[in-house]
């Protein structure tokens, strides 16, 4: 059945992800991922991308790394009117290494729009790269056949709320084929393009708020804007420890 099928193509990418993590780690190349349409079937500046919507970028490059729990996560470095920035990814395993299908579902549907097909391979590799405003180089395992991919992203703006301490992330939702907007699906069914971009531009415009309201963020944005125009303050000289002016006869 197909969920069995399923089953056993999350199996085979666990097995590939604990490679990758307990046994890969250091070497030049190594598999994470093949392409399997039964996964795909489961599953700053003025244009730094802070809003809601659908963007044309460019991933410069995709990196597989670890959160402090152990899940495994693919985030994206990506160009957007000549300016670079980190955009957090989907996770694709938790810290017990049970593979999460949307994780996998997201990372084959990039996979078959780099033009992979079925059974080809995502590998990783060790790449170092200037990254942040001080453009300090730091190393990466990365997804090859990910790097220098030109797609359309569809971007969500989300609000939480955590003891009273708001914060927000651009949560990715979709990826597209940059020269026509073809879904994966859409590829691999031969059906016809753009259906999907074009339904999913009726949420182009959605924000999601959790354990917040528009209004509370709104006030939260004033605030920080007000803060980020205060002037700083000076540092204070150091303070010498005072003595007399005479000398001890």
């Amino acid at each position: 059945t197909i969920a069995l099928r399923t089953k056993r193509a999350l199996r085979s990418f666990l097995l590939c992800v604990t490679a990758l993590i307990l046994t890969n780690k250091g070497t030049t190349m190594a598999k994470l991922l093949s392409v399997s349409n039964e996964a795909l079937a489961s599953g700053s500046g003025s244009s730094y991308i802070s809003k809601t919507g659908i963007y044309d970028v460019t991933i410069k490059f995709a990196s597989v790394e670890q959160s402090k729990s152990g899940a495994t996560q693919i985030n994206f470095n990506i160009e957007h009117d000549g300016n670079t920035q980190a955009i957090y990814g989907p996770y694709i395993s938790s810290k017990d290494g049970t593979p999460i299908k949307m994780g996998i579902k997201f990372l084959t549907e990039l996979g078959i729009l780099a033009g992979l097909e079925e059974g080809d391979d995502l590998t990783t590799e060790e790449e170092t790269f200037k990254v942040g405003k001080d453009g300090k180089e730091k190393e990466f395992t990365i997804i090859p056949e990910l790097s220098d991919l030109e797609v359309k992203i569809r971007l969500q703006e989300e609000y939480s709320s955590y003891n009273g301490e708001i914060s927000k992330r651009m949560v990715v939702k979709a990826f597209y084929r940059a020269k026509d907007g073809a879904s994966a699906e859409e590829i691999t069914n031969k059906s016809e393009i753009g259906v999907r971009l074009a339904k999913d531009q009726a949420y182009a415009t959605d924000v999601t708020y959790t354990d917040t309201t528009a209004e509370e963020v709104e006030e939260w944005k004033k605030a920080r804007a007000e803060a980020a125009k205060a002037p700083k303050a000076e540092p204070k000289a150091a303070v010498k420890a005072t003595g007399s002016v005479f000398k001890k006869q």
